[in-house]
């Protein structure tokens, strides 16, 4: 019995740990060193910046893109993509 849930665990994680690879983020470029300390004390902070710049902008313009049926797209491009690209993006890889 621990011999078969020992196997069933092993192709559980084998089956399970391609599922998680994205296209772009396992290629043989490797980020340099330059680009981590770039992204980490200049990009990283302005991205946050602009995250909540664009999250009072958004509240401004709900006055205006409530009634004219676009608040979807304009917390889109002024609240997620900065939010996404701040948080969610690996450290170094600006293209992603």
């Amino acid at each position: 019995m621990k011999t078969i849930n020992t196997m069933l665990f092993a192709l559980l994680i084998s089956l399970s740990s391609t599922s998680f690879a994205e296209y772009g983020y396992y290629d043989d470029e490797r980020v340099t060193d330059q680009e981590i300390i770039v992204d980490l004390f200049l990009a990283r902070p302005l991205g946050a910046v602009g995250s909540v710049l664009g999250m009072a902008t958004q509240g401004i313009g709900l006055l205006f893109s409530v009634p004219g049926e676009n608040f979807g797209e304009t917390g889109e491009v002024l609240v997620e993509e900065p939010l996404n690209y701040t948080f969610n993006r690996p450290l170094g890889r600006f293209e992603e």
